[in-house]
């Protein structure tokens, strides 16, 4: 699920105060987990129930929050992102975020969003240890692929039957993807490939000075030796 827009209630008016508004950025703990369930349970009240949610929540180790305090103690959210690492065969960590910004004026709310997931991103960009974040978004939900490609992601593929029925309009999600590094392991597949390739062997045999195969392993251990350096902890 993606940034949803309130299109149903809209506003023609641009709204002058909005942008004065001063908002908060936190984590999901700054404004707990009984307001960050209403707050994805009114847009989602199919997909989302106490104990769906706090799984959700329980499980998401980065996370992002874009709130307000009105009349003393009241908050307000307006946006949030609660994002879950997985891990690939090869330990390699990635993000699946979820991902929900509410506002009634649509310039508001797609300006809150890209500051919400820029933050996510440069937090990601930190951390050093990862290297795509995903979303999966309704194939319905035009506003929500549009948003994530103008952010920088890719549409990767579409996948059916990935929503149940009961919680989205439809079932079918598209997957997009952000890539912040390349897996060091692909790194060394494309640069063996390389080297081994038969354009590469018959070039340095057709070179006037042929390498040895000291010379060879020379250069292999060179790439290895600067491929070494950008390892993410695992």
């Amino acid at each position: 699920m993606s940034i949803r827009l309130n299109t149903h209630r809209l506003s023609t008016k641009t709204s002058k105060s909005s942008s004065l508004i001063h908002f908060h950025y936190g984590t999901k703990e700054d404004v707990g987990f009984k307001r960050l369930f209403h707050f994805f349970h009114q847009a989602f009240p199919l997909a989302f129930n106490r104990e769906t949610f706090q799984r959700a929540y329980d499980a998401s180790d980065i996370s992002k929050t874009v709130y307000r305090t009105k009349y003393c103690c009241k908050l307000k959210i307006y946006g949030a992102i609660l994002a879950t690492s997985i891990f690939d065969s090869n330990q390699k960590r990635k993000l699946k975020i979820l991902m929900l910004v509410e506002d009634n004026h649509s310039i508001h709310a797609i300006n809150i969003g890209k500051h919400l997931l820029l933050q996510m991103i440069e937090t990601c960009k930190q951390l050093e240890n990862i290297i795509q974040i995903y979303a999966y978004v309704e194939s319905t939900n035009i506003d929500g692929i549009n948003f994530y490609k103008m952010m920088g992601f890719q549409q990767r593929e579409i996948l059916h039957d990935y929503f149940p029925s009961r919680a989205s309009l439809t079932s079918n999600a598209i997957k997009l993807e952000y890539r912040l590094r390349t897996s060091i392991s692909n790194d060394l597949i494309s640069n063996s490939k390389t080297m081994l390739s038969p354009n590469s062997t018959k070039n340095n045999q057709d070179s006037s000075t042929e390498l040895s195969p000291s010379s060879n392993i020379s250069e292999l251990s060179t790439v290895n030796s600067k491929l070494s350096k950008t390892i993410e902890p695992s």
